[in-house]
């Protein structure tokens, strides 16, 4: 037995000196190769890439359900102050990830907060992230309010403190984005909705969740909850069966084409919003804005390090395999019958 012991000890020895001594002889070629590499002209294009990136990252273009979102958002407040001491409701804006829910959110968020007075926080917007439950949402509210961390476990008077600091900055809305993961477990799902009843019916403030379809299983079960939910707010996937939403699509495209020209990203147009185009680019990201936005931006990665002002369909197919089916997001690629066509 304690020659086996030792046979064991003496085999995690020998691992790990071969690692050490890997690492001793590969890391300073590496360092060395990468060195030289920064001086080359594919560091050039490198850097190309992370500053047109950089701006195609704060490309925000308005979109009209994001845009009836905030509207919604907007009625939540003005519920919430004007049912200030009686039963709130609540909004549940549930649909898949990359449909612009948090940029919605944060956008309406940064407008109802903007000219507020020191101290005054008219909305709160936290996320479950992390996940968690009623305590951490408590915490993450007074931590918003410049409360500091409070010490104690007690959920009593975690919400006795944070629903005073919401009184004092005069809160009318709590949005809790990322509230599928708050949901998470068995014990976790159950005591946030009771939690959230619990300030809904002692009229402390109106309620936005936001997360994905995983969190309607959790308000679900919970039907009392339930009933103080007004209609869902959608900003789900456009359909191109319908109209309007087609329309939408092909008109994001245009905006988005016209974006980058503008902020000097490309310097020519990609024609995203030829028809063929942007219905196989709706096949291809399932009729997703954001993850349109995740194709593009690939795309204009791989154009870049190709040393071009502009963007092919040949990057946008090429994006797509890189992205969308890499991540499993779509199973075939639509974009390469528009080169097979094309040839």
């Amino acid at each position: 037995m304690e020659g086996e012991v030792m046979s064991k000890k003496s085999e995690k020895a020998e691992i790990k000196d071969v690692t050490e001594a890997d690492q001793l002889t590969i890391s300073p070629a590496i360092k060395d190769a990468f060195r030289s590499l920064r001086d080359q002209k594919v560091a050039m294009r490198s850097t190309a890439a992370t500053r047109a990136i950089a701006a195609f990252n704060t490309i925000r273009l308005p979109y009209p359900r994001q845009l009836e979102a905030m509207l919604t958002f907007q009625e939540a407040q003005d519920l919430g102050r004007a049912m200030k001491g009686r039963r709130q409701t609540a909004i549940c804006v549930f649909d898949p990830p990359h449909t612009g829910k948090t940029t919605a959110a944060e956008t309406f968020v940064d407008v109802a907060n903007e000219g507020a007075e020191e101290g005054i926080r008219p909305v709160i917007f936290m996320s479950f992230g992390s996940g968690g439950g009623p305590s951490e949402m408590y915490r993450a509210i007074l931590k918003i309010l410049g409360e500091g961390f409070p010490a104690t476990k007690d959920l009593e008077i975690l919400r006795d403190r944070a629903c005073e600091a919401m009184r004092h900055a005069r809160t009318d809305l709590l949005m809790i984005d990322e509230a599928h993961e708050g949901g998470k477990g068995s014990a976790y799902g159950p005591r946030l909705t009771a939690e959230l009843k619990t300030l809904l019916n002692g009229g402390h403030v109106g309620i936005v969740l936001l997360g994905t379809e995983k969190a309607e299983e959790m308000i679900s079960k919970d039907q009392e909850f339930l009933m103080r939910t007004m209609a869902p707010c959608r900003l789900g996937a456009l359909d191109w069966a319908v109209d309007e939403d087609r329309d939408l699509w092909i008109g994001f495209l245009s905006k988005l084409d016209e974006e980058m020209i503008r902020i000097g990203i490309i310097a020519e147009p990609t024609g995203l919003a030829d028809e063929e185009l942007a219905l196989a680019l709706w096949q291809a990201c399932g009729g997703i804005i954001g993850q349109l936005m995740s194709v593009v931006r690939q795309a204009l990665r791989i154009s870049i390090h190709d040393d071009r002002d502009f963007i092919s369909v040949d990057d946008l197919v090429v994006a797509v395999d890189d992205w969308s089916i890499s991540l499993g997001l779509c199973d075939t690629n639509p974009l390469e019958l528009l080169l097979l066509e094309a040839a």
